[in-house]
């Protein structure tokens, strides 16, 4: 439906206006005005698609209204009606930018020519911004995919300045994101972005990352702490209502410089991995200290500690290992006996992860860790088996070089199919979470991001030497929903298939 302001000093003039539109069988809403100064203050309430003035008016004429709608830059089409004593006043209209006029008495067939030529033109130009507007989405998502995954962001800059205004960077200021379990945003049948705008009353700029991983990506978000947790229940909520499937959000710290959003990212990531630990919570803080969680179990801890050490994440060991310390300090009337035990079963599960330290060697260490005086030599006995595991990790780089090479050559060889963790883990013959970990360490990215990377590469050179259907590259690099494969593609080289295909280039991906 358009809308019409009519506007004339003269009611009968208004109705027979009113009448004319009515003929033309458009779905139209129409105001009416009886002068300039009324037909402003409603204008600047209201927003019209046609404004339909007369010239000669009282308080304010047809010529100083429209001055004062170009003033105020009031978007509309404007159409001008007059007698032929004012035509010299029409003439300068439309020097200032109106370009349909009709003449008193209005000629009924002018009056719907007029009519339709401009309800066609606010179609056309509704239909150009949206354009315009979807390109410009697709530009900015392509430009924050990029500075996401690690481009650098004066490189970015200096490539699409000229393209498009890069304010908008300076409006974010808050990540969330959002996780799944399985390959939730591959199902075509899901519209998670429409979905997430639709329910989430906060403004934000959406962008998915790969089949399990999407962020939000928050303008000036200011919320505490326990409003920003509120947030990520709700997306949880909505989500689990809607699908029947979990999320995890991780809540990201503010962002206050545009340009580390990357390290942001990559932080959020880490404590996402708590999810492993805690599967019954679905918001994590990422301001949050694990070891100020006074409500945190032993057991969830050294289940944190024991995957650690099958990683051989040090870092995280060192940094569990002190949480499980401080928590035994705390709880000061802890038996000893059960302390001694609790850092035994640690001192195990090191030994285990360990090929050169001896049975007997082990058993003296364990006997040592039992007649420890104190806490500070129960400590002692751990520190020395993580320095071991520590200096023995170093040695085994050339074996996990030559896996994760075999794993990368497995996805090149094998990216049209369905590829998980799982299956690739499999291939080598390591566990899911090992394999995640070591590649990431390797690589400097996660195994889903590689995929990705092969598949929009490998799509690019087959839009490139190829006549084939976008179909039919979407199922030959591995993406059965045709859709999110151009959504992927938009977000990754900051153009659609279809267009890179037609133009022969695209934005370099950094």
């Amino acid at each position: 439906m358009y809308s019409i302001l009519i506007v004339d000093d003269e009611r009968i003039e208004r109705r027979g206006i009113k009448f004319l539109l009515k003929q033309t069988n458009i779905e139209l809403e129409i105001y009416e005005a009886s002068n300039g100064k009324e037909a402003l203050e409603f204008l600047q309430k209201n927003n019209v698609d046609i404004l339909f003035t007369d010239i000669k008016m009282p308080f304010m004429d047809g010529i100083q209204l429209i001055n004062e709608v170009k003033k105020n830059n009031i978007e509309n089409k404007i159409v001008i009606f007059s007698g032929y004593e004012e035509f010299e006043y029409a003439k300068f209209a439309t020097k200032m930018g109106v370009l349909n006029y009709i003449l008193k008495p209005v000629n009924p067939s002018e009056f719907k020519e007029t009519i339709n030529k401009i309800i066609k033109d606010i179609d056309k130009e509704k239909k150009e911004n949206k354009i315009k507007n979807m390109n410009l989405d697709f530009m900015k998502e392509h430009i924050l995919y990029s500075l996401v995954n690690g481009a650098n962001y004066t490189d970015v800059v200096n490539r699409t300045k000229e393209i498009i205004n890069l304010d908008f960077l300076k409006l974010y200021n808050r990540l969330f994101l959002i996780e799944f379990n399985n390959d939730f945003f591959g199902d075509d049948k899901i519209d998670f972005k429409n979905f997430i705008h639709k329910n989430l009353n906060y403004e934000f700029q959406y962008l998915n990352l790969n089949l399990r991983q999407s962020l939000l990506i928050f303008i000036d978000n200011k919320e505490s702490d326990e409003t920003l947790k509120q947030i990520g229940h709700s997306i949880h909520n909505i989500v689990y209502k809607e699908y029947k499937v979990n999320c995890y959000i991780t809540v990201g710290q503010e962002l206050k410089d545009i340009a580390n959003i990357s390290e942001s990212f990559s932080k959020m990531e880490l404590t996402m991995e708590r999810k492993f630990y805690y599967t019954d919570t679905y918001v994590f803080l990422d301001s949050e200290e694990i070891e100020n969680d006074i409500n945190l179990s032993n057991d969830s801890i050294l289940k944190s500690i024991k995957k650690d050490i099958k990683l051989k994440e040090i870092d995280l060991l060192k940094k569990d290992l002190n949480m499980l310390c401080n928590k035994f300090k705390k709880e000061d009337n802890m038996p000893q006996v059960y302390l001694k035990f609790t850092f035994s079963e640690i001192l195990k599960e090191l030994y285990k992860n360990m090929t050169d330290v001896k049975e007997s060697d082990f058993k003296n260490d364990l006997a040592r860790l039992y007649k420890a005086p104190d806490f500070t030599n129960v400590i002692n006995v751990i520190n020395e088996y993580i320095d071991m595991i520590n200096t023995s990790d170093s040695n085994d780089t050339t074996i996990v070089h030559k896996e994760i090479e075999s794993v990368k050559k497995f996805i090149l060889e094998n990216y049209q199919k369905d590829l998980s963790v799982d299956i690739l883990a499999s291939n080598v013959c390591l566990a899911p979470s090992y394999l995640s970990y070591v590649f990431k360490k390797e690589t400097g990215q996660n195994i889903s991001k590689y995929i990705k990377a092969c598949r929009m590469n490998k799509a690019k050179d087959l839009l490139e030497n190829s006549y084939e259907k976008i179909v039919n590259i979407s199922y030959a690099v591995g993406y059965r929903n045709v859709s999110y494969f151009c959504q992927s593609f938009r977000e990754y080289f900051g153009i659609s298939p279809q267009k890179y295909r037609n133009e022969g280039e695209s934005l370099d991906e950094d």
